[in-house]
């Protein structure tokens, strides 16, 4: 398993070849900035230090997702970890403590979220108001899957012509599968592309 840094480094080459629009900033303060109300783990801090999104928005082909930073995180929590009511913002008691929204679509509904109380800090996606289910064993593990489909999509396909009347391009999927299996394992591969194709 590649570390967190080897990953971002990745993560920024990728980035800066396809001029995707936001910035990757290193800060090395991002625990003196974060959020009281919400969790953290080692290897978010290390995200969020060595290289903290700011207004980083990724084309998938389908839907248009966005990494918040760290002064949009309390945000990014609304609609799960709190909830809008005519009280305002209450705290949802069925929203794990643990988990973090890290990346979302631009509407809201298709979080992509940390555990922070697991080693390695695992990640989980949602929609449509599905349980959870795992996409990575580790943040290195989903910022490196991450990467490869942003370089397939804005390398080898137009974003555009990934998906059609008759569906997602199968020429697409054979290139996703083939890189991102060897870095999720078959069963997380499949929930990974579920989440961004399914």
């Amino acid at each position: 398993m590649d570390t967190i840094s080897d990953v971002l480094k990745g993560l920024s080459v990728v980035h800066a070849k396809h001029k995707i629009p936001g910035r990757f900033l290193a800060s090395d303060d991002a625990s003196t900035r974060w959020p009281p109300a919400l969790p953290c783990s080692v290897e978010l801090e290390a995200f969020y230090n060595q290289s903290e999104p700011h207004g980083v928005q990724i084309e998938t082909g389908l839907t248009p997702l966005k990494l918040f930073d760290v002064t949009a995180l309390e945000k990014a929590q609304t609609g799960y970890r709190w909830i809008n009511t005519t009280r305002g913002l209450v705290s949802n008691d069925e929203w794990p403590a643990q988990h973090l929204v890290i990346m979302d679509d631009r509407g809201g509904g298709k979080p992509i979220m940390a555990v922070t109380n697991i080693k390695n800090t695992p990640v989980l996606a949602s929609y449509d108001c599905v349980e959870p289910f795992k996409i990575a064993d580790s943040l290195a593990d989903f910022i490196s899957a991450l990467t490869k489909l942003i370089d397939i999509v804005y390398d080898e396909f137009d974003i555009f012509d990934i998906s059609n009347d008759d569906g997602i391009s199968t020429t697409f999927m054979a290139r996703v599968n083939s890189e991102i299996t060897p870095i999720l394992g078959d069963d997380n591969r499949r929930r990974f592309v579920d989440y961004f194709y399914g």
